[in-house]
Formats: C-alpha cells, structure tokens, sequence
C-alpha cells in the first residue's frame, strides 16, 4: 500500500469509495458535501491510499474555527473494509493531527455504524441525532482530548 497526498485528478475515484460505501455508511445527499470539500482541500490535509495502482481510501483533517480538528471524509472502498486500512489511515490523520495541531481537540461526525471503531481510538460520544445524515444513518459527533 501507499498513501500520499490528494491531488485533483484523485476525485472520481475518491467519489468511488464513496458511492461503494451508500446505503450503509453515507447517503447520496452527501456527495455534494464531499465534491466541496474535495474542491477546497488542501493536499497536504487529505489523503489517499493506493493498492496496486487503484485509490481504495482516502481521509484527512481540517482545524475548525472553534479550535478543535476534524478528521474529514474518511473512508474504505467496500471490498477492503476489515482489512485494516482504516485502522492504518486513522492512525495516521490523528498523528498527522497532533504533528500539525498539537494537543488540540480531534472531532469527528460520524454514524453508529463506525461510532464503536473511534471508539478504539478513545474518541467519545458527545452528541447524537437519529437519522442525522439520513434514514437508518445516525450522527455521532464524537471528540478526543489530548
């Protein structure tokens, strides 16, 4: 595996993952959220992770004006969730994170399906919304203190 930083012509395929992940983890009103994000980033706070040529995930961070950074738009192609890429690409943002922001608060939104994988990281829960990001996708605003 590699990972390096997003370029422009990473997109359509960072969509991909993206799309590969619908119903479950994301609903396609997202997308446009995520094609603006994608439209703004700066390539050394956003990532992906090639495997054999093919982008199979990608993620990355952003400081938020209540000083606090999010871990941003991070995601596993479907046919590789569970084989430790997330993990690895997590792993890397909140150490990208601290390098970058010190102890700053790491934030993250996500659903209750990927809630309980923070988790592990020692994020916790601090807000949830039933049906936040769509039908059957919660949102989880979870937070990690230094």
């Amino acid at each position: 595996m590699n990972r390096r930083p997003y370029t422009s012509d990473d997109l359509e395929p960072v969509v991909a993952i993206f799309r590969s992940n619908i119903p479950k983890y994301f609903g396609p009103a997202e997308e446009p959220g995520l094609r603006g994000f994608l439209a703004d980033v700066r390539s050394d706070d956003y990532s992906v992770v090639e495997l054999d040529g093919d982008i199979i995930a990608a993620g990355g961070i952003a400081l938020n004006d209540d000083q606090t950074v999010s871990l941003c738009w991070g995601m596993v192609r479907a046919d590789h969730l569970g084989t430790g890429v997330g993990h690895e690409l997590t792993e890397f943002r909140i150490q990208k994170a601290r390098e970058k922001h010190g102890s700053l608060p790491l934030v993250i939104s996500t659903s209750q399906h990927t809630s309980g994988f923070y988790e592990r990281f020692g994020f916790r829960i601090t807000r949830h919304v039933p049906d936040g990001f769509g039908p059957s996708i919660d949102i989880c605003e979870m937070r990690l203190e230094r």
